[in-house]
């Protein structure tokens, strides 16, 4: 069913009466998770707008995702979330009526601005809504598995503050739009100051950067957790589900479970600290609600106002 026109157009147009079929599809094939949740979650707003029903196609284009030999065979979108409508890529291209999305982006997505992680307006309560629907489900095995990972690493009544960080990898590449990192220090003296606010027991931090890792123990010490004092690989169940295909446990899969895992426990966390960046918005809109919230706004790189 690969497709190679990226632009937005009808397979096949038939009775106007019968449903329409909107087959998401992301072609670019270094797309990692983060983008392709938030532009799968723009991708069916713009479906349902139109009164089209969405399906996600990651069986037909390569994805991280997806081992070579799959392509075609399986659907990496079901490896860790459930279809929109429930719908079948089988049903949905048997249809009488199927649109292809654009093949690289959506007009509008959930991004991270201001004013949609500060809810300065109602962006995040409307993109919350694909959740809570429903549109954009995790897997129930796989969220049941993660929601054992939170409860090895607190306990019931603990108040969690969750930290995201993407470290000095980020702020080296200074690519400009993209807003700025805090240091390491600044980012600990912060965290500390809401930690104590908002009466917190534990710290989970997300992060890639040994630097602020190395902060982060040194100021808070076993107040700081981090998912690597889970033992990963015994989590790697079978996950079969009512999915097209059982979930294999190869490295492409796992690339996936080791992006989302902590991303779903930050919105399972009762307050948040983070940069703004897509898994920040990942995690807001995952997350039912937050006590408190705290985002770095730093400016952007290559702009001279940075306060905006």
């Amino acid at each position: 069913m690969f497709d190679n026109n990226p632009e937005e157009h009808y397979l096949k147009q038939g009775d106007p009466n019968k449903p329409t079929y909107y087959i998401i599809r992301h072609m670019n094939e270094a797309a990692e998770l983060s983008e392709i949740y938030r532009m799968t979650a723009g991708h069916i707003w713009y479906a349902l707008s139109k009164s089209w029903l969405p399906v996600v196609d990651m069986k037909n284009y390569s994805n991280l995702y997806l081992p070579p030999e799959k392509l075609g065979a399986e659907n990496s979108w079901e490896y860790y979330f459930e279809q929109p409508l429930r719908i079948t890529l089988e049903q949905a291209y048997s249809g009488e009526n199927v649109v292809l999305s654009d093949g690289f982006k959506a007009e509008r997505f959930p991004d991270y601005s201001k004013n949609l992680l500060e809810k300065k307006d109602d962006t995040l309560a409307e993109w919350r809504m694909l959740v809570k629907w429903g549109f954009l489900k995790i897997k129930p095995v796989l969220a049941e598995e993660i929601n054992g990972i939170r409860e090895d690493l607190f306990l019931p009544k603990e108040r969690v503050l969750g930290v995201l960080l993407r470290g000095k990898n980020y702020s080296d590449e200074k690519n400009a739009g993209q807003p700025v990192s805090p240091s390491a220090e600044f980012a600990a003296t912060v965290t500390a100051a809401r930690f104590k606010e908002w009466k917190c027991h534990k710290i989970f931090l997300v992060t890639k950067d040994s630097a602020v890792l190395e902060i982060f123990k040194n100021k808070f010490e076993d107040k700081c957790v981090l998912l690597d004092q889970v033992d990963f690989e015994c989590y790697d169940s079978d996950i079969s589900g009512e999915s097209e295909s059982p979930v294999p446990e190869n490295q492409s899969f796992l690339t996936g479970k080791k992006y989302l895992t902590p991303i779903m426990l930050l919105s399972l966390c009762d307050c948040l600290v983070a940069e703004r960046c897509g898994d920040a918005t990942n995690a807001m809109l995952m997350a039912s609600k937050f006590a408190n919230t705290y985002f770095f706004n730093l400016g952007v790189y290559g702009m001279i106002n940075l306060g905006d």
